[in-house]
This record gives structure tokens, sequence and C-alpha cells, in this order.
């Protein structure tokens, strides 16, 4: 009876990966058949539950960092991600104590700060280092 209770764990694991694909509930499923060939076996409940919880966690914390880097091998950033890191040109003197700085990127002005609170004066390039809102957050 025990293995066909882990089989439904299984399922229902699979189930909500599939809908989900967030890598997070196939670990426990590996657990879960892991669980129910000790079922099988004829092994104690207590250590079904061990082998449950040990293989999923270690599973998780072995393949995961690996899979996360597989499965966002070929995410396209998207407008926003991408522009960090680029340079764009003070037009505003930023100053973060006035709230007052813009900045030109391909041709659009943006609201700015910078990063470490220090006044950046016009003309000065700087480079995007993140995205708050509307605002660029900008360093020299």
């Amino acid at each position: 009876m025990n293995t066909i209770i882990w089989l439904i764990i299984v399922a229902v694991m699979l189930v909500i990966e599939i809908f989900t694909m967030g890598l997070t509930t196939i670990w426990f499923s590996l657990g879960a058949v892991a669980a129910a060939i000790a079922s099988g076996l004829e092994a104690p409940v207590w250590l079904q539950i061990v082998l449950f919880s040990v293989v999923s966690i270690l599973v998780m914390v072995l393949v995961r960092p690996f899979a996360v880097k597989v499965v966002n091998k070929e995410r396209i950033k998207t407008n926003v991600e991408e522009i960090v890191g680029e340079t764009a040109i003070v037009v505003e003197e930023i100053n973060n104590e006035k709230e007052k700085g813009i900045v030109r990127f391909r041709g659009v002005e943006w609201m700015a700060r910078s990063v470490d609170g220090s006044i950046l004066a016009v003309d000065e390039i700087v480079t995007i280092d993140a995205v708050s809102g509307v605002k660029l957050i900008v360093k020299k």
C-alpha cells in the first residue's frame, strides 16, 4: 500500500512541475521514487521517509544549480535587463540630495540617480548600474 502512496506522490509532484516549470517539485518526485523502491523492498516506513527526505535534499542541492543554468541558458534578457552595464551621458546634473538628474540613453532621456550619492556633471559618461522604477541608477 505504501508503494502506491509514494507513486501517487511521484505523479502529483511531476504534474506540479509540468505546470510550473520552476524546478521545485521535481526533486521531491525523485525522493518519492526512492521511497517507493524501498517500500517495494518492504523497508520500514521510517526508512522510506528518511530516504524520501535525504534523496530529495541531496538531488536538489547537487543537481539544481546545474539544471537552472541549463534551463536559463537560452533565456533572453528583457529590455530593462539588457541596459544594465551600458553607458549613458548626463544631460542634467545628477544630485541625489536635490532629487534631480537626467541622462540620455539611446536617444531617450531618463531620470537618473547616482549609486553612491556623488554629484555627476553634465556631459559625463556614466555606466548604468541598475533600473529602479523609471530611474536609472548610474555610476561614473
